[in-house]
């Protein structure tokens, strides 16, 4: 293939017009299940993807694969909003380094190509969505102490999966709402309900300085690449908290702090004030 210089300096590598260009990030969206478990298949359909700064980024979403595909995005770290128009999911925002399309110059043309990015993005439940039949699902407002809904608070369940401890965290919504759904806590199809269990429960709040940016735009201030160690290594942006859980009915839990319980099998509500 030619290489031709631009009147501006600098080169590409001419191609004929037969020939497409593969997609520059590829991001494969899946449902969360639980840290460390890399997401539920089939992939997610449906999404809208936003480029910070990139107004004109088109998306595009495989029928078969369900991969969100770009095919132009200007080189460097972009920050890319995943947003969920039915409102299954919970919003979310990766950090993607996408590289050079094209050679700097003429002699690298002859180097390995850069790997394009095709990072997997785990989608949490959103509140008020569908929960499946049989699904063990915790649903509820988490509230500061004067009645006011808390927009991104953590909320940490420990669960069990294929017969280990594992961690199960959610985020509350922009209006303190959440979805915990626990599917190891579930029996088989043919399995009589477990009875009532209590797992443990931790709780993170954003610091005061994101709280203000998320009240005045809460898409622009989320912060990317959240997992369910954020709260721990990112202390500048979320705070540890304690927080009694109330019923349907308004009754305050008969537990103690830091302790969940479940119904296995059922969805139940609890709500949650900041103590």
């Amino acid at each position: 293939m030619p290489i031709i210089e631009t009147q501006r300096g600098g080169w590409y590598v001419a191609r004929p017009s037969s020939l497409a260009l593969p997609p520059i990030v590829q991001i494969r969206p899946l449902r969360y299940v639980a840290e460390g478990h890399p997401g539920a298949l089939p992939p997610v359909q449906g999404l809208r993807a936003q480029v910070h700064g990139v107004a004109a980024a088109r998306m595009e979403q495989e029928a078969q694969s369900g991969l969100l595909r770009f095919q132009e995005l200007p080189a460097g770290t972009r920050r890319i909003l995943l947003t969920d128009p039915e409102r299954r999911f919970l919003p979310l925002v990766m950090t993607v380094t996408v590289p050079p399309r094209l050679p700097a110059r003429p002699t690298a043309a002859a180097e390995p190509p850069a790997p394009l990015p095709r990072p997997t993005a785990l989608l949490r439940p959103a509140p008020g969505r569908a929960i499946p039949a049989g699904m063990t699902a915790v649903i509820g407002t988490l509230r500061d102490s004067a009645g006011r809904g808390i927009a991104l608070g953590m909320l940490t369940v420990m669960s069990v999966l294929e017969g280990r401890p594992a961690r199960i965290v959610t985020w509350t919504a922009e209006d303190g709402g959440f979805a915990l759904w626990l599917p190891a806590e579930a029996p088989g199809l043919d399995a009589a309900p477990p009875p009532p269990v209590t797992r443990s429960f931790a709780l993170h709040l954003p610091t005061e300085g994101l709280a203000a940016e998320l009240a005045g735009d809460f898409f622009g201030a989320l912060p990317s690449d959240l997992d369910g160690a954020a709260a721990t290594t990112r202390p500048n942006l979320f705070r540890p908290a304690t927080a009694r859980l109330f019923g349907p009915d308004g009754a305050a839990a008969e537990t103690e702090p830091g302790l969940l319980p479940l119904r296995p099998a059922r969805t139940q509500r609890w709500d949650l004030c900041v103590t």
